[in-house]
């Protein structure tokens, strides 16, 4: 994608004046960051800012068993704060970024980018924003692992996979260990709770697969009853 394309993507960059987009456009660099590869890792100082104009990463933390959990995504026209907050405090990253589909992306220099926080309201507004946003997500989240139970987060996971939109895909790729990983639970459990998906026809199991079965069945399992 050109600069100017993916840039178009974030308010701050709409909202200011020529001056300041022009030199938003010589700052940025386009960097392509293929799928399985890290942006950070848990314990990097981060030296640059990324805006996500193409693909998606998904920022994770693993705990001492070496279980993961996903703390949320970035994808197209996005940002991610840990990214923001580790250049703006100068300190460690507390979690890892990696990229789940390939990413086109504009980066910049973290020292020119806390000049701009300090000085632009349009970078302040867009940071607040994505402050507000991302912490209304990680509350859920945690509201979500301590009091939800793990058979209505799992069917609301291939829900949103299976029956997102009406042209949503009847199937999607994901292993057993994956699913785990994005819901903060264990392999071991995934495959039992996706077993009983299975033999209540919601879904079917194929290899690194899962496939949709029956619409209303699957509804059942994450609907209020």
């Amino acid at each position: 994608m050109e600069k100017l394309d993916i840039l178009q993507k974030f308010s701050f960059f709409r909202r200011s004046n020529q001056s300041f987009q022009n030199e938003l456009l010589a700052a940025a660099s386009p960097v392509r960051l293929p799928e399985g590869s890290f942006y950070f890792l848990e314990g990097d100082v981060c030296r640059q800012l990324a805006l996500v104009g193409t693909g998606s990463l998904r920022v994770y933390k693993v705990g001492a068993t070496g279980r993961e959990i996903t703390l949320y995504h970035v994808r197209e026209g996005e940002s991610c704060l840990l990214n923001i907050s580790c250049l703006l405090t100068k300190t460690p990253c507390p979690a890892s970024a990696r990229v789940e589909s390939d990413v086109e992306a504009l980066v910049f220099a973290g020292g020119l980018f806390r000049d701009w926080v300090a000085a632009n309201e349009w970078i302040r507004e867009y940071v607040f924003d994505l402050l507000a946003t991302r912490i209304a997500g990680v509350m859920s989240l945690v509201e979500e692992v301590a009091f939800g139970k793990m058979d209505n987060r799992l069917a609301q996971l291939l829900g949103d996979k299976l029956l997102s939109n009406v042209d949503a895909p009847r199937e999607f790729a994901m292993t057993h260990e994956q699913i785990a990983a994005e819901l903060g639970t264990a392999r071991e459990v995934v495959s039992r709770l996706l077993k009983e998906f299975e033999r209540l026809g919601a879904i079917r199991l194929g290899r690194g697969r899962v496939f949709l079965e029956n619409r209303s069945t699957l509804e059942s399992l994450f609907t209020p009853h």
